[in-house]
């Protein structure tokens, strides 16, 4: 599948500050189904002789699976970060500075990767779909955010019990 790319011709902009957007589906940047809608990327691009430092807000609309209830949900997902391009002879790429360096021969900023993985990064660690959710129950898997079961929970390993005991004991 042949993706777009997201391209900034930087040699078309004077020195400066200048405000550019992308607004792509999220099929064309090769993100996989759980994502709809387009991906929008508001770049803020700090042009100068020596230099490039681009901000980039990033924003994109995802089907999720809560880690909780299992209920799938949706929800927008956002991503700040900065790329820094050097104009230089050499060509090399510092990743764990998010610096980059431009050779004399090129005029052109590919951001089409950078885009992706930020977006992935945007997906959360612990997904839920809301803050409050109450997940299943352990015993019978009633989803508790759509009502209460009649499983009487008992907990038959409490880790308090020793200084429980030694609390009485005094």
């Amino acid at each position: 599948m042949l993706f777009v790319k997201m391209i900034i011709k930087y040699t078309n902009f004077s020195d400066g500050i200048h405000q550019i957007k992308f607004d792509e589906p999220v099929k064309n940047i090769g993100l996989d189904e759980s994502f709809y809608g387009n991906v929008v990327v508001n770049c803020r691009m700090d042009k100068s002789a020596h230099q490039i430092i681009i901000d980039f807000d990033v924003d994109a609309s995802a089907r999720l699976t809560c880690d909780r209830c299992n209920s799938e949900y949706e929800t927008s997902l956002h991503n700040h970060f900065q790329l820094s391009y050097l104009f230089s002879k050499e060509n090399s790429r510092l990743e764990e500075y998010n610096v980059f360096y431009l050779s004399p021969d090129e005029d052109k900023i590919d951001i089409t990767k950078d885009v992706f993985d930020y977006v992935e990064l945007a997906i959360p660690l612990k997904k839920l779909c809301k803050e409050e959710c109450k997940g299943l129950c352990p015993h019978c898997g009633q989803n508790l955010n759509e009502g209460s079961c009649n499983c009487d929970i008992k907990v038959d390993n409490d880790i308090w019990e020793p200084l429980k005991k030694l609390k009485f004991n005094n």
